[in-house]
C-alpha cells in the first residue's frame, strides 16, 4: 500500500509567499510548484534535485512574466533544424566536406533559402540566450519598485543570476548522478530565491497596508 505523506508546514514568511502568489497574484499553479519544492527540501524525496530545480528555474523565470502577460517561448531547435536538415549537402560540411586549401576554391555556395533558414535558427538562439537576462530584470522591475535594470544593485542580480544558472544546470536528469551529492546547493539557491520572493510579498503586503490606512483617514 502507498504511505501518503502529508505536505511541510510552512513557516510563516513561507506561508506568506504562498498566499502571495495563489492569492495576490492568482497563480495558484506557481504556488504549488513553490510549496512542492519546500516539501521535497524538507522529505529529499527520489529525484528532488531535479524537481526542486525545474521549479526553482520555472518561478524564477516565470513568475513576472505571467504577471505580465508575456507569453514564453522555448527556442524549437528539432522543428527548425528539420526545415533544412533534408536539403544539406555533405560538401558543405559533411563526410564529403573539403576545405578551400584542399579544392583551390573560395568556399562552398550554399543556396539562398538554406541560410535563411540556418540564420532562422541562430537568430532564435540568441534570442533565448537573452531571456534568462530578461526574467532578472522583470523580476526586479515588477515586483521590487525599481524603474529599469540600471538601478538594480549588482550584488542582488548575481545572486539572482547564481541560483537561476544552477538551476537551469539541475532541471534535466543526467547520467553523472550529479543529484546525489548537492543537498546543500540546492537548498542555498531555493533559499536565495526565497528570499528574493518573500521580499516581493511583504513589499506588496506593505503598500497594501499603506493603501488600506490612506483609505481609512480618508473615510474618517
Amino acid at each position: 500500500m502507498d504511505r501518503v505523506y502529508p505536505y511541510i508546514m510552512l513557516t510563516q514568511n513561507q506561508q506568506t509567499v504562498y498566499n502571495w502568489i495563489s492569492d495576490d497574484l492568482e497563480l495558484p499553479v506557481y504556488a504549488e510548484a513553490y510549496k512542492g519544492a519546500l516539501d521535497l527540501l524538507d522529505r529529499k524525496s527520489a529525484g528532488y534535485i531535479t524537481f526542486v530545480s525545474h521549479a526553482g528555474r520555472d518561478l524564477m523565470n516565470g513568475l513576472a512574466s505571467a504577471v505580465k502577460g508575456i507569453k514564453r517561448q522555448q527556442v524549437q531547435y528539432v522543428q527548425l533544424v528539420e526545415q533544412f536538415k533534408d536539403d544539406w549537402k555533405d560538401e558543405w560540411g559533411g563526410e564529403g566536406f573539403s576545405t578551400p586549401e584542399d579544392n583551390n576554391e573560395n568556399g562552398h555556395l550554399i543556396p539562398d533559402e538554406i541560410c535563411k533558414k540556418i540564420k532562422k535558427l541562430v537568430d532564435e538562439h540568441k534570442v533565448g540566450r537573452f531571456r534568462p537576462l530578461e526574467a532578472v530584470s522583470l523580476f526586479f522591475i515588477t515586483f521590487l519598485d525599481y524603474q529599469d535594470p540600471e538601478s538594480i544593485p549588482e550584488n542582488l542580480l548575481q545572486e539572482w543570476r547564481n541560483a537561476s544558472q544552477w538551476f537551469r544546470e539541475h532541471a534535466h536528469l543526467r547520467e553523472d548522478g550529479f543529484a546525489i551529492h548537492k543537498f546543500d546547493e540546492v537548498k542555498k539557491h531555493f533559499q536565495n530565491l526565497d528570499g528574493f520572493l518573500y521580499t516581493a510579498a511583504a513589499s506588496e503586503l506593505e503598500q497594501l497596508r499603506s493603501l488600506h490606512e490612506i483609505l481609512e483617514e480618508t473615510n474618517q
